[in-house]
């Protein structure tokens, strides 16, 4: 007869050992998927620190470059208006500079009989006012002033009969390059 052994209690204690196995090796997959779970986490948190840094650097230059930009907008308008200054002083030094040849023109020009009342000299457009015994007066006035030189497109804008004469008004443009 044969012996029998009760393979039972072994087979039972490697299936617990399998199962153990299988259970330890779970708990360590677990804990190494959570380090990696976790891993990842860390990096991804230290990568949107490290954007978050370059995009505040980012805004702060930006900001700084729109300060200079406001500074450069601010020189501009400034020199746009000392552009304008200088034009209208140099329009200003042109015109002083005509002034005495134009008065010398116009002492020439004007004839007996002829008084000026009004005498406004404003960009380049010479303006002239005054009474006049007569017509043919302001006529020989008009033509004695295109002859001196100082003015051009001399017009006769309005003449009007008074008591004391004929109040006229003329108006001209000066020439630039005459003094």
């Amino acid at each position: 007869m044969m012996a029998r052994l009760n393979l039972m209690p072994w087979r039972e204690q490697r299936r617990a050992r399998v199962v153990r196995r299988l259970q330890i090796m779970l708990v360590v997959a677990l804990v190494v998927a959570l380090c990696g779970v976790i891993w990842l986490d860390q990096m991804a948190r230290s990568r949107l620190a490290r954007q978050s840094l370059v995009v505040a650097s980012h805004q702060a230059e930006l900001e700084r470059l729109d300060a200079t930009l406001r500074q450069v907008d601010q020189l501009r308008g400034m020199r746009a208006a000392l552009q304008a200054e200088h034009a209208a002083v140099t329009a200003l030094g042109a015109g002083r500079s005509q002034m005495p040849g134009l008065f010398l023109a116009l002492e020439q020009a004007l004839p007996e009989g002829a008084r000026l009342t009004e005498v406004d000299v404003e960009a380049g457009r010479l303006r002239l006012g005054g009474l006049a015994a007569s017509a043919s007066v302001v006529a020989r006035f008009m033509r004695d002033l295109e002859q001196v030189g100082m003015v051009r497109d001399l017009e006769l804008v309005h003449l009007r009969r008074h008591l004391q004469g004929d109040e006229f008004l003329l108006a001209a443009r000066l020439l630039a390059g005459e003094s």
